[in-house]
């Protein structure tokens, strides 16, 4: 027997378990709640582990495809889409049919969708299999959550409430670091394959321990002291409880996207450092709802759940504006904690709003997929318009906090006044602290009423336009027309893109070559122009060892052994027909020590012949200044998070190059060694001469693919070739022991 009902009679429905029951059915019923609750944990786990693997690769593999931001959003917001439109509909039919069916239909579907890549290894398959992927997800996880509201009672309701939200963050944290694995040789049939196996345990767990009939519609007779707590919210405060959840996974869903790229611009540059600080709010609400779910319960559950969100609202608005990493820990330990606090206690809060247990679970699911939908495309818009993601933190942070006001008001409605007036206030104070938001738009610069900021990603990092033009409309346009050079550049010129330029040569290799495009033919030329200017050194070739992931932690022996497949010189270029060709099979280019500038160049093509008068075109540390203001460039320090000195430039490129971006650090001869991405040909092994180099061009294509050379070089024999075949060009070295060189031509610096 079930306290949910098994084929529920007509007029009947089942209660909680009542304190008159005998000590042996009570045990009975006890034991088969674990067993039912157990499958539910265990296969909703399951499952969120596999799709939190597929949800962290396929970002990835746009990228590595190059098929554009468009694709990227789109699978994304498919995704949660899906689950926004199912999951009410999933709750309701287990209300009608029952829990069973609906989730052992969807895990099997988890089951066989992926093996439709295989079939259909296309990308706009993928789309339609993430998007049906999304179905499945938001099929499960409302209907499970429904059964455990169906079969909790009492005070150990916000507990197993907690203990299965702990769970889900721990699919949450694992379902990436599994993807990563899976991912690491850039192939996502693993990824697929190991998303088919978790969704069987998922199907077998719901099959075999999920008994036939179990209904999710139940009558309760509360016990009191939960019926206090509730202040009357149970049946009457659903809306105001669902207004503070999607507030809340709308600030989850940013800080997923946009914590990362705060981190990176902020303080780190290593992504293993920018991974385990990102993972930090997650981590402590993983640990915190497993370890205290249930014994940290007010008597107001409402207030307790608005106090939670609260919490973790503040924390992520100060995040902001965080000065020190440790703060920056600080409060993302603070969003965590706040959703310790508050998840269990709203999901009991919902559990008890209605009999339906299905169709409320199903609401607060669609509530939180379209916050996960919404969120992120709002905080896009702003962070486009801003070029801040702190400001992105500090508006979510407001939203999140005014959007569970009114649960609080309503919570504390017996004790002050009715409900009405309740809803009312609570209403006119989210009003007021969203109104705020408005006040927090960054200011223009006093003199710089003509500059206009604009943002995206690209080339695996953030690019920024600022532009002085003769008014908003001018430069939005041209802007927006910048963005689309920049990203069909970097999809023509990504080795990675199997149908770019690039990886159709490297496609080719051994064999008769292929046509490229005309941009990316002039880029070859230049970069082999560059390998002849400085014998060797800047060698596009190096792609051989470079296009395998993580090449710079592997064996050296890895590297050394395809030091013949690495000389530009061999690299035959036919001009009447376009066509590049690489004579050995194993030999591959790579142009990313030159194509960033490249791209840099293009965009300021476009924004000058579409009315831009002056700017900066900025994308990871490289710059163009153009136009006849003079610019004032900050130079990175190596080792400090702060800057080493500024310079003034006027139609320059200005691009750097370090061991700091890419890098490992292991122990050779007792010592530690820093392995980075730039690796010297002469040795096969990562430069040494210096550990930092900026370099201020002609055009922003010159400067990359110097930078880069400088840094290999050093600063005795990289002033020889500057004088001898770059006249024009000047560059500023920082040593191993941090002290600093300069050629003669680099403008004035200021520490």
């Amino acid at each position: 027997m079930f306290p949910a009902c098994m084929k529920r009679p007509a007029s009947s429905s089942c209660a909680v378990l009542r304190r008159t029951e005998s000590l042996e059915n009570r045990m009975d019923r006890m034991g088969s709640r674990r067993r039912v609750v157990t499958a539910i944990m265990g296969g909703g786990f399951a499952s969120s582990l596999g799709l939190g693997a597929l949800s962290f690769v396929l970002p990835l593999f746009g990228v590595d495809a190059s098929l554009g931001d468009i694709w990227i959003g789109s699978a994304f917001s498919g995704y949660f889409l899906a689950r926004l439109v199912l999951a009410p509909l999933a709750g309701m039919w287990a209300d009608r049919f029952g829990a069973r069916p609906v989730l052992v239909w969807a895990s099997l579907s988890g089951v066989l969708l992926p093996l439709l890549f295989f079939l259909f290894p296309d990308p706009a398959w993928l789309l339609l299999i993430q998007f049906l992927l999304g179905i499945s997800g938001g099929l499960i996880r409302p209907v499970s959550m429904a059964v455990i509201g169906a079969l909790g009672h009492g005070d150990s309701m916000a507990r197993t409430f907690g203990h299965h939200a702990a769970l889900m963050n721990a699919a949450f944290f694992l379902g990436p670091i599994a993807g990563g694995i899976l991912y690491f040789q850039r192939s996502f049939s693993p990824v697929m394959i190991f998303l088919c196996l978790t969704m069987a345990v998922a199907a077998a767990l719901f099959f075999w321990l999920v008994p036939e009939g179990l209904i999710t519609h139940v009558q309760r007779s509360m016990d009191k002291p939960v019926a206090e707590a509730s202040n009357g919210i149970a049946g009457t405060g659903l809306f105001e409880l669902l207004l503070a959840i999607g507030g809340r996974t709308a600030g989850v869903a940013v800080l997923l996207a946009f914590l990362p790229i705060l981190l990176a611009r902020n303080f780190f540059e290593n992504p293993l450092a920018v991974g385990l600080v990102t993972s930090v709010p997650s981590l402590v609400a993983c640990a915190g709802l497993g370890l205290f779910s249930g014994r940290f319960v007010f008597g107001n559950r409402g207030v307790q759940a608005s106090l939670g969100m609260f919490v973790s609202a503040a924390c992520m608005f100060f995040m902001g504006d965080s000065p020190e990493i440790w703060l920056f820990v600080a409060l993302g330990a603070g969003v965590g904690i706040g959703r310790v606090v508050s998840v269990p206690v709203s999901m009991e809060l919902a559990a008890l709003s209605g009999a339906a247990q299905g169709k409320v679970f199903g609401l607060a699911n669609g509530v939180a997929s379209a916050g996960f939908v919404l969120g992120p495309l709002l905080a896009g818009f702003l962070a486009a318009k801003t070029v801040d993601p702190g400001y992105v933190f500090r508006v979510f942070g407001l939203v999140g906090a005014a959007l569970c006001l009114p649960l609080a008001a309503v919570s504390l409605t017996p004790k002050i006044y009715s409900r009405k007036v309740g809803l009312g206030v609570g209403g006119m104070l989210m009003i007021a602290l969203l109104g705020t938001g408005l006040l927090l738009q960054p200011e223009t610069p006093e003199g710089q009423e003509n500059l206009y900021t604009y943002g995206g990603a690209a080339m695996g990092t953030m690019f920024h336009l600022t532009l002085e033009a003769p008014s908003e409309a001018v430069a939005d346009s041209a802007a927006e027309k910048a963005r689309e050079v920049i990203a069909a550049l970097q999809r023509d010129y990504d080795f990675r893109n199997r149908h770019g330029s690039i990886g159709r040569i490297n496609l080719h290799a051994g064999g008769r070559g292929a046509r490229v495009s005309a941009r990316a033919y002039a880029l070859l030329q230049h970069a082999l122009d560059m390998g002849e200017k400085t014998n060797g050194i800047f060698d596009v070739t190096i792609g051989a060892v470079t296009v395998t992931p993580l090449y710079f932690a592997r064996s050296e022996a890895v590297a050394e052994a395809k030091r013949e497949l690495i000389d530009y010189r061999l690299v035959r270029m036919d001009p009447a027909s376009r066509t590049v060709m690489l004579p050995k099979s194993g030999m591959a280019i790579d142009v990313g020590g030159i194509a960033k500038g490249a791209v840099i160049d293009g965009a300021v093509e476009v924004l000058r012949n579409n009315g831009v008068t002056a700017g900066i075109v900025e994308a990871g540390g490289d710059f163009y200044c153009f136009g006849e203001r003079l610019w004032t460039v900050g130079i990175r320090h190596p080792r400090q998070d702060r800057l080493l000195g500024h310079i003034q430039v006027r139609e320059k490129g200005v691009c750097g190059s370090g061991d700091y971006y890419q890098y490992v650090v292991d122990v050779h001869n007792g010592r530690p060694r820093r392995r980075h991405h730039i690796l010297d040909i002469a040795t096969m092994r990562s430069a040494t001469r210096s550990v930092g180099v900026t370099v201020v061009a002609e055009s922003a294509e010159r400067a990359d693919a110097l930078a880069t050379t400088m840094l290999i070089a050093g600063p005795d024999l990289g002033r020889s070739l500057l004088r001898k075949n770059f006249p024009h060009a000047s560059a500023l070295w920082v040593l191993p022991d941090l002290s600093i060189q300069v050629s003669k031509e680099f403008p004035a610096f200021e520490r």
